[in-house]
């Protein structure tokens, strides 16, 4: 007999996921200065990013991503959620409704994966 007390589901994503294999820039902070290294995209929402990097990062660094969207490429700041091998989950954070929005219009061009 089927029981819905024993179906464990996923966890479903806030936003949509989409393919995104641009360069990015990934700012970090860890001085005065902060050093820029090189990222490369694997997939863009409203709310975040997937970015591989050979850069150890840390779950839970802030760091300011540069992100190459036409016309005007967008400057974030994120935080690393999760971590796998060198692949790096980023939540942006304090993001206003004219960000959002224009990440939202620049998915629209983009293949959904997710």
């Amino acid at each position: 007999m089927f029981s819905w007390t024993n179906v464990t589901l996923a966890p479903q994503r806030r936003f949509p996921r989409f393919q995104f294999h641009e360069n990015v820039r990934i700012g970090i902070s860890r001085g005065e200065i902060p050093t820029y290294v090189d990222g490369r995209g694997v997939d863009l929402a409203e709310g975040g990013a997937g970015i591989s990097t050979s850069t150890k990062l840390q779950v839970g660094d802030t760091v300011h991503l540069q992100i190459p969207l036409a016309p005007e490429p967008l400057h974030l700041p994120a935080r690393v959620c999760y971590q796998y091998g060198t692949e790096y989950g980023f939540e942006f954070v304090a993001l206003g409704i004219p960000e959002r929005e224009y990440i939202r219009e620049s998915c629209k061009l983009l293949m959904r994966i997710g």
